[in-house]
């Protein structure tokens, strides 16, 4: 039953029902919205005008016109994600809205989405065929298919509009360029110009033009005019810059880029930009000055701090380099740049695995920035991990292709790994983006002679030769390359060259000997006593010298040639380790490790003492100490070669199986260390003949046996490796030359079973 109380509560519910229904209504609301928002818009409020925008969208999901400018709105605040999709809500919200389709037509085809860029600009001519923006990106989707003739035809449906709309006629005109009609495309832009000669964008699209047809003096021109009507953009005058510098006009390149800085002082990046110009045009006194005015004109900016640091770092400045280094650690320790400089600074100072994280992290916050790539391949390469640092450098080229330096090292290090058809691509690149990069261009060479092109790197070093005359390594490569092609007499005249220059080179020597004195020990005694002569005091010598006696069994003599030697460079780890094996040999080990214990007493991180110790240990046949004394060394020098050297071949000749990857990893290191040593080829060589990689050891075992042709040991490997890699006639070949000179070698009775093995077949 309904009270009369109960009745008149119903009664003012209702009531109050039919005055909310009255004051709220959703339609009025969003509309009120809308309208608030397209006011902020007029007042260019875009925050209050998105907020207003939002609340007409939640009153009312499918209010197309507000996503519509939503999406406009979100555009003009560069967020393109959230614009897309609040324009694809509009398109499919509100048919009738061809500016909508239009734009999402654009999103997909600048998105790589042809075929839905496509159906959006169907829509649109279907509502209407003459609908300018959309026959415009028609233009552009045919031209990016290359279908030059649809291309033309849409362009040419905008009727008067094409004749009047300086973009039109840059699209008519990249038609043209994209089929090489020159002329054609030519006249469509300089017609965009005269639509539009206000837009700087409208000149360059044709300056370009020019530099595509290399028109230099069309570029000139247009260059001048363009300088004419805008004469304070600064990007025209670094446009003219470039152009300068292309044609080789150094001093007129600087004058622009200074130009650039008159116009805009305050920018740090003109400074940069003139400092790197200065750089790459080897002026380092101009690009010292030119940081250093930016640093006091534009006060704390880290960008210019760490480039003057960086510029004295790479002179090798270390001193001037480090008070900059701290100041920027101090005030900008997250700045890109100044964690780069530190881990440059811990590779310089041998703490590399120090240098990872820092690099790793740097290529994490900056994934398109090249250098630190590039130098993770540096730190990746000093710890022997040379895949590793061709990822790296792979990494940066991908980034930035365009520098020399780049390619020069991943020409070495495909040459690290005799993978030499690789390394010749990446120096030829390197030289062409840098023609006198003098490191790409001996790495190519050394990469024909590895490839056995004898003749082409004759013909690239005889080049080099009149380019920069008596460089030793040049002259040391085209010895080779004589050597190689057949010419011994050439040869023998390059390494005389060579040791005119420099007396002590043991490359040189070394062939000349197997050369000149293979069967004449005391005539290859006497031409070293002679180089002695002429440079008394290169501990080299004495050591090569040693070596003589010793073939001849003059030992007491030998080792006071050793003496000699370490008296002049107590460093010299090769007179040290040759001394310790011929004591041991002549029955005096004991007063050698005496010796060498006295010198580690003395100093504990004394390398000459250890390895003196880790010699005596390898020749009394104590493998397992003579390794720890190897790791010792390198525990205190990482890349001490002849340690890793040593210990690689210890590892890898263990019977019981050593760890072949950290065989490798050392016989990398030495390797880096010493690129054209042949006993650090050998060991490297040996590591890929036990790791199945019979390819890069025949490669190891013919790069050291250019320089030790007749060394019965490589030999041997050789013979072993071509075995392994099924080229068994090349085996018999080196096999029965080997045997036939009848010299003594350990391996000597092995080598005439395997001829025997391999002629039985």
């Amino acid at each position: 039953m309904i009270t009369k109380k109960m009745l008149g509560s119903m009664l003012s519910l209702l009531m109050c029902a039919c005055l909310l229904s009255a004051c709220s209504n959703p339609e009025k609301d969003k509309l009120k919205y809308y309208q608030k928002a397209l006011q902020y818009i007029d007042q260019e409020k875009r925050p209050e005008a998105v907020i207003e925008l939002q609340n007409a969208i939640q009153i009312d999901a499918k209010y197309g016109e507000a996503h519509y400018q939503l999406g406009l709105l979100y555009l003009k605040s560069g967020d393109p994600k959230k614009a897309f999709g609040e324009l694809v809500r509009a398109a499919d919200l509100s048919p009738e809205n061809l500016d909508a389709h239009a734009k999402v037509a654009l999103f997909y085809l600048l998105s790589g989405k042809r075929e839905e860029s496509r159906k959006q600009l169907d829509h649109i001519l279907e509502k209407n065929p003459t609908y300018r923006d959309a026959l415009a990106l028609l233009a552009n989707l045919e031209l990016n298919e290359k279908k030059f003739t649809e291309a033309l035809a849409a362009l040419q449906k905008t009727g008067e509009e094409l004749d009047k709309s300086d973009e039109l006629q840059l699209i008519k005109g990249r038609i043209h360029a994209a089929q090489e009609q020159w002329g054609q495309a030519e006249e469509a832009f300089r017609k965009a110009i005269a639509i539009n000669g206000e837009s700087f964008a409208n000149y360059k699209i044709l300056l370009q033009l020019y530099d595509t047809r290399k028109d230099n003096e069309k570029a000139k021109k247009l260059l001048d005019e363009m300088l004419a009507k805008f004469p304070d953009n600064a990007e025209a005058h670094l446009l003219l810059a470039g152009f300068h510098r292309s044609a080789g006009n150094i001093e007129k390149a600087g004058e622009e880029l200074n130009k650039v800085i008159a116009i805009d002082p305050k920018n740090p990046l003109h400074r940069l930009q003139l400092a790197d110009f200065y750089q790459k045009t080897n002026n380092f006194q101009a690009a010292d000055e030119t940081l250093t005015k930016a640093r006091a004109d534009i006060p704390k900016n880290p960008d210019i701090i760490a480039a003057l640091a960086t510029l004295y770092f790479d002179q090798g400045k270390f001193d001037n380099a480090q008070p900059i280094f701290d100041e920027l650690k101090k005030d900008h320790a997250g700045h890109g740049g100044t964690r780069l400089l530190e881990a440059r600074f811990l590779l310089k100072g041998d703490k590399v695995r120090e240098s990872l994280p820092i690099l790793q992290s740097l290529n994490k916050d900056f994934p398109a920035w090249a250098d630190p790539f590039f130098y993770l391949g540096m730190a990746h390469y000093s710890l022997g991990e040379v895949d590793l640092a061709q990822k790296a450098v792979a990494e940066a080229i991908q980034k930035n292709g365009g520098d020399s330096q780049y390619h020069t090292f991943m020409a070495q290090l495909f040459l690290a790994k005799s993978s030499f058809e690789d390394a010749k691509k990446e120096a030829a690149i390197a030289i062409k983006l840098k023609p006198n990069n003098l490191r790409s261009a001996i790495i190519l060479s050394r990469a024909l002679i590895g490839a056995k092109q004898y003749d082409q790197a004759v013909t690239i070093l005889a080049d080099m030769n009149k380019q920069v005359p008596g460089n030793p390594e040049i002259l040391g490569n085209f010895a080779l390359a004589s050597l190689g092609a057949g010419d011994r007499t050439k040869a023998e005249g390059y390494l005389t060259d060579l040791l005119a220059i420099d007396p002590a080179h043991t490359q040189a020597i070394g062939l000349l000997i197997n050369l000149k004195y293979r069967d004449n020990l005391p005539a290859a005694e006497s031409f070293i006593r002679q180089q002695i002569a002429k440079v008394p005091a290169d501990t080299r010598l004495y050591v090569l010298l040693g070596g003589i006696l010793q073939s001849q069994k003059k030992d007491q003599e030998a080792l006071a040639a050793f003496e000699k030697a370490q008296e002049l460079n107590p460093e010299n780890i090769q007179a040290v380790f040759a001394s310790a094996k011929l004591l041991t040999k002549v029955g005096k080990s004991s007063e050698a490790m005496v010796k060498f214990n006295t010198m580690i007493q003395h100093s504990p991180k004394s390398i000459p003492g250890l390895m003196g110790m880790a010699a005596l240990y390898e020749a009394e046949g104590n493998t397992s100490k003579a390794m720890e004394q190897y790791t010792k060394v390198l525990e205190i020098k990482g890349d001490n070669a002849q340690a890793a050297n040593n210990l690689a071949w210890l590892i890898v000749s263990d019977p019981a199986g050593g760890d072949i990857g950290k065989a490798l990893m050392l016989a990398m290191t030495a390797k880096q260390a010493l690129p054209d040593d042949p006993n650090i080829a050998d060991t490297l060589g040996w590591v890929h003949y036990h790791r199945a990689s019979y390819s890069l050891a025949i490669a190891q075992f013919e790069f050291a046996l250019q320089n030790r042709p007749d060394d019965p040991v490589i030999t041997y490997h050789l013979a072993l490796a071509q075995k392994g890699n099924q080229q068994l006639d090349e085996s018999v070949k080196t096999l029965e030359r080997l045997l036939a000179r009848n010299v003594e070698f350990p391996e000597r009775r092995k080598a005439e079973t395997l001829l025997g093995e391999l002629k039985n077949r």
